[in-house]
């Protein structure tokens, strides 16, 4: 049973970046497209769905960070490959590297894209 509910928590680590991820890219889109054309309609909708991207995508970023602690004192039981041995550890350690810099991306667009929604809400 534990088994289980180890594999659904990596499930839904790795959904939970996905989601993030696209939600950040989506919303980085909008905020683009509405400088681009400046009209009041895609003014509003931006302004109507920030603040529930934001919520959302705060969500996932705490369930992220939840399962995976539960992920990091798990993996050895439930994810280690034998057959790549310690290897494998360079290779997590490459790989979060690389989602943490996205990570850090993203928080970055997140408080630029900040800015300019709450310059577009105060015209």
């Amino acid at each position: 049973m534990i088994g289980i509910l180890v594999i659904l928590n990596d499930y839904f680590h790795d959904f939970a970046t996905a989601v993030a991820i696209v939600a950040s890219y989506m919303m980085l889109l909008l905020v683009r497209y509405v400088q681009r054309n400046d009209r009041e309609g895609p003014r509003k909708f931006l302004v109507a769905v920030y603040p529930k991207t934001i919520h959302v995508t705060g969500g996932l970023v705490v369930l992220l960070l939840m399962a995976g602690i539960v992920r990091a004192f798990t993996y050895s039981s439930f994810e280690w490959d034998h057959t790549i041995g310690a290897e494998q550890v360079w290779l997590l350690i490459a790989k979060h590297i690389v989602m943490f810099s996205v990570f850090g991306y993203g928080l970055y667009l997140w408080i630029k894209m900040y800015k300019i929604v709450k310059a577009i809400r105060d015209k």
